[in-house]
């Protein structure tokens, strides 16, 4: 029996060996009993039979913390974490503990079975992880208070230069050889207001860490869009032609409005000599359709191509930053929609949205970038 009882300590001594972590057996008394190689390759001080506490944490009474306590205490399985000071390294390391009660036939407690494992590097990671992730909380918020910079501080005075220069183009005869520098002045301050529009838009997008959607009345969208744009048409001398059909809900993100009002914008600028805008709405099997057609001198076929590429302008001496049209291309696929323009037969070009009522929500992956940064950075 004796010989039986050694071969099977044994047997458990040779498969606790080859375990990776470190392996203990605890007697209620808190006396390590039994432990594997790799608890003698970290703690070549311990001697069999003495008090684990003792040992690894160099203290005279259990650790309140200790799983292997909570394990005699109400016999079930305990985790915890510690901080190690006692190796023969000389360094401290923390380990994850988890402690599982050992019962007899009898369902008498007769030990707790302990495993350590050495997680101090996953530690240090999730520590510089967390000092990495304070500091971009920071600049973020430096961020959001650069945008309100920028929106407020510069959008203001360059607001009221931008209207200053308006009011004096009603009576151009009136400027005389000041005439082309006013001009200037106007189309300038016009770029800064629509690049501080922009940046204002993808600052957004690139902020949310989740891509929450919620309901639009896109009917409402389009139609007090249509009636906010009607003082810049009339002053372009572009008439506005709109087909919105009534009860057009979807889901989606609030910047989708920008989309629908970049390319209105596009066609009231490039596309002014042709006189008429369409602004036509459909809704068919799950999807609706939005087309912004304009008469004006239309869009080549090379252009088409490059129209949707950061910076791709058709007209240079048009006002613009060059990044509307990416902005309401990838906007546009963060709804899982589609966004493509064509020739319109009778002269001038056609843009076409089509998006899902109902597109899927998705969380951003954090370890990709958003599709517009992607598009931004290529």
């Amino acid at each position: 029996m004796t010989n039986s009882l050694e071969e099977q300590l044994a047997i458990y001594q040779h498969v606790l060996d080859a375990a990776p972590d470190i392996i203990h057996i605890v007697s209620p008394e808190m006396r390590i009993i039994l432990r594997n190689r790799r608890s003698k390759e970290w703690f070549p001080s311990i001697r069999t039979g003495g008090r684990c506490y003792h040992w690894l944490h160099d203290t005279e009474k259990p650790c309140p913390h200790c799983s292997v306590q909570r394990v005699f205490s109400d016999g079930q399985r305990h985790e915890h974490e510690s901080i190690i000071h006692t190796l023969n390294q000389g360094k401290e390391i923390i380990l994850h503990s988890t402690a599982s009660p050992i019962y007899d036939e009898d369902g008498q407690l007769l030990g707790a079975l302990e495993i350590l494992r050495d997680i101090t590097e996953r530690k240090h990671m999730e520590q510089k992880l967390e000092k990495t992730a304070k500091h971009l909380r920071t600049a973020n918020r430096l961020k959001g208070l650069l945008m309100r910079m920028l929106r407020h501080d510069l959008g203001t005075p360059v607001g009221a230069i931008l209207n200053t220069a308006e009011f004096l183009l009603e009576e151009p005869e009136k400027l005389g050889d000041l005439l082309d520098d006013i001009e200037d002045i106007h189309q300038c301050s016009s770029h800064i207001v629509d690049l501080i529009r922009d940046v204002d838009l993808l600052s957004e997008v690139l902020t949310a860490s989740t891509l929450v959607l919620g309901d639009i009345d896109l009917t409402q969208l389009l139609t007090n869009l249509a009636e906010q744009l009607e003082p810049v048409m009339k002053q372009a001398g572009v008439t506005l032609s709109t087909e919105i059909p009534p009860g057009m809900d979807i889901k989606g993100l609030p910047i989708l409005k920008s989309v629908f009002e970049n390319i209105l914008v596009n066609g009231i600028k490039y596309a002014s000599e042709g006189g008429l805008l369409k602004l036509i709405a459909s809704s068919e099997k799950g999807w609706i359709t939005v087309q912004i057609i304009d008469f004006g001198p239309g869009i080549t076929d090379e252009n088409k191509e490059t129209i949707f590429n950061k910076f791709e302008r058709v007209a240079t001496d048009i006002p613009g930053t060059g990044l509307g049209l990416a902005i309401a291309e990838q906007t546009v696929v963060l709804h899982n929609g589609e966004i493509s323009v064509k020739d319109n037969p009778e002269g001038g070009a056609i843009f076409e949205i089509k998006l899902p009522i109902v597109p899927p929500e998705q969380e951003k992956d954090e370890g990709r970038e958003c599709p517009i940064t992607e598009k931004l950075l290529k």
